[in-house]
C-alpha cells in the first residue's frame, strides 16, 4: 500500500532531496517549512525507510576508470525465484564493484565502478558464463562509461517537484563534469582512505562518532569531510523508496546520438529524456547517455517518449530507438545500493569500523 504524504511532507521529502547536505534549521529556511514539521517529517520517513542520504564516491577517489551499466533480459523459465537461489546470484549482489542492482523477473539493470575495463571482465565474465551456464539469459548490455569524459546528473529533487507538482523555483540543473584523475600530489593518503570509506559506510554519523569508530581525532575528520566534498570526491545524493509512495512506472534507458554531434546536441537529447518521465539520474558522455526516469502510467509514457523521439529524429540527433528497459515498481524484487564495499575494496581499507 502507497503512504499518503500531507503536503508539508512532500516539502519535507523535497528539500532532503533538493538539499541532502543542510541542517534543519537551513533546510526550513530554504523550503518554508518550520523546524518542527521537519524533525516529525524526517522521523516518519525514517520509520517508513522511505528515504536515506548517501555519500557517493567519485570515481577518482576511489581510482575507478569506468562505471558500466549492465542491461540483462531473462528467459521466461527463470524468474527472480529461480535466479535467487543460485550461487551465480549472490556473487553478482555481493560482488564489492557493484554499487547498485535492481530486477524484476525479466529484467535487471546493475552499475559497477572499474579500474579499467580488463578488471571489469575479469570478475564479471566468471558471473555472467555462470548465468549462460544456467540458462537464465536472453540478451544482456554493456555501457561503458569512462569518468574521465563523462558527466553526471542526480536528479531526485526533480522527481519529487515533478510527480507532486510543487513547480519550485528552486530546481537544480547542475550536471557534475568530468573530473581528471587525482595526481600524485593529491593522492590519499591512508588515513584519507580510511576516513573516506567511513562517510560512505556511515554518511548519517556525527565526526564525533566517526573520531570514535576510526580512532582518528574528530578535527582531522572535520577537516576531510570539509575537503572531500568542497573538492567533489564526495556528493551528498538521496535514495527514495519510490515504491512507497507514487508512480507506477521506474524505466531505464540508454540512447545513441548521431555521429558529428556537439555538446549542445547532447544537451538537446539529455533535456528530451528528462522531459520524458520524472528523472531520476544521468551519465552523460560523447555521443551517449543512460539514466532513469519515473512514469504515472504506460499510456503517458508512450505518448511523450513518442513526441520526444520523433522530435529527435527530425533534428538528426538519434537515428535509432533508445534501449529502454520499464519496469513496474510492483514488481520489483530486488533493489540493491551501497558504495562502501566497492570503496573498502578499491581503496584496500581493511580495517573494520
Amino acid at each position: 500500500m502507497q503512504l499518503k504524504l500531507t503536503s508539508k511532507e512532500r516539502l519535507v521529502l523535497y528539500g532532503l532531496a533538493r538539499y541532502p547536505g543542510l541542517s534543519d534549521i537551513d533546510l526550513a529556511s530554504n523550503i518554508g517549512v518550520d523546524r518542527s514539521t521537519i524533525f516529525k517529517s524526517k522521523r516518519k520517513f525514517r520509520d517508513w525507510k522511505l528515504i536515506k542520504l548517501l555519500n557517493v564516491p567519485s570515481g577518482e577517489a576511489v581510482g575507478a576508470e569506468i562505471l558500466t551499466s549492465v542491461f540483462v533480459k531473462y528467459n521466461p523459465t527463470a524468474p527472480f525465484e529461480v535466479r535467487k537461489g543460485s550461487p551465480s546470484y549472490q556473487n553478482w549482489v555481493n560482488y564489492p564493484n557493484c554499487v547498485s542492482h535492481i530486477a524484476t523477473d525479466t529484467d535487471s539493470v546493475s552499475t559497477f565502478y572499474s579500474r579499467s575495463l580488463t578488471d571489469f571482465r575479469v570478475n564479471f565474465d566468471p558471473i555472467i558464463d555462470e548465468y549462460y551456464r544456467n540458462d537464465f539469459v536472453e540478451d544482456i548490455h554493456y555501457f561503458h562509461y569512462p569518468f574521465q569524459v563523462s558527466s553526471y546528473s542526480a536528479d531526485a529533487a526533480l522527481a519529487v517537484d515533478g510527480l507532486f507538482d510543487l513547480t519550485r523555483s528552486d530546481l537544480s540543473g547542475e550536471i557534475i563534469p568530468p573530473k581528471a584523475a587525482l595526481t600524485e600530489d593529491s593522492r590519499l593518503t591512508e588515513k584519507d582512505k580510511l576516513t573516506l570509506y567511513a562517510f560512505v559506510k556511515y554518511p548519517m554519523l556525527s565526526d564525533l562518532e566517526l573520531s570514535r569508530r576510526t580512532g582518528i581525532s574528530r578535527p582531522t575528520i572535520s577537516g576531510k569531510r570539509t575537503k572531500f566534498f568542497q573538492s567533489g570526491l564526495l556528493t551528498r545524493e538521496a535514495y527514495v523508496d519510490w515504491q512507497k509512495i507514487c508512480c507506477e512506472l521506474m524505466s531505464f534507458y540508454h540512447v545513441r546520438i548521431r555521429h558529428g554531434h556537439d555538446r549542445e546536441d547532447l544537451s538537446q537529447v539529455y533535456q528530451a529524456f528528462r522531459r520524458i518521465g520524472a528523472p531520476l539520474y544521468s551519465y552523460l558522455q560523447p555521443g551517449e547517455i543512460f539514466g532513469a526516469f519515473l512514469s504515472t502510467g504506460y499510456p503517458d509514457l508512450k505518448n511523450r517518449m513518442d513526441k520526444e523521439l520523433r522530435a529527435l529524429s527530425v533534428q538528426g540527433l538519434i537515428e535509432e530507438r533508445p534501449m529502454l528497459v520499464i519496469m513496474p515498481l510492483t514488481e520489483i524484487k530486488a533493489s540493491k545500493i551501497d558504495y562502501s564495499p566497492m570503496v573498502a575494496k578499491m581503496l584496500d581499507v581493511s580495517k573494520e569500523i
